[in-house]
């Protein structure tokens, strides 16, 4: 329907794509995105290394190696929206996830996230004012070795007000 948006394929393996881009998160704390999941990997379970897949994952990353940190919304097959973990590869990377099951599987969703808050909440610091340095999306089942299949589109960064 004319929408521009990029798409991730994933058999065995991981589908990754960043950009680079700073930005004071205290100026422009508010993160906009829509995604589709067309195919969740199966037996996915990101609490362990060996599950830790998703059809969809938008990154947003702060700090510069070897201190890098980062927010990961996810897509999960199995984990109850809501629920927020350490990666079972690094507790720098925090999972929120965001969607979870097949129930909106090949439908367009938009998300909003404040990336402030997230980032005061789950890195413990109600006072920081992070850098934001730029987003990245991953769609991967390496870990179970199966597929996974998702879109991404108009992704943005914006202040509360618009």
């Amino acid at each position: 329907a004319g929408k521009t948006f990029l798409h991730a394929d994933a058999k065995g393996t991981s589908v990754q794509i960043g950009y680079n881009k700073e930005w004071q998160l205290n100026d422009f704390p508010m993160l906009k995105w829509q995604w589709r999941a067309v195919l969740l990997p199966v037996n996915s379970n990101e609490r362990v290394k060996g599950g830790n897949d998703n059809a969809l994952g938008l990154y947003v990353v702060f700090g510069g190696w070897p201190f890098v940190k980062t927010l990961k919304y996810i897509w999960s097959e199995t984990l109850p929206v809501g629920t927020s973990l350490d990666s079972p590869f690094t507790k720098n990377t925090k999972m929120i996830v965001l969607r979870s099951g097949r129930e909106s599987i090949g439908t367009w969703v938009r998300e909003t996230r404040d990336v402030l808050a997230d980032y005061r909440r789950f890195f413990r610091d109600k006072d920081a004012s992070p850098v934001a340095k730029g987003i990245a999306i991953l769609t991967d089942a390496d870990n179970t070795d199966t597929r996974a299949i998702g879109d991404y589109a108009d992704i943005e960064v914006s202040t509360r007000e618009q």
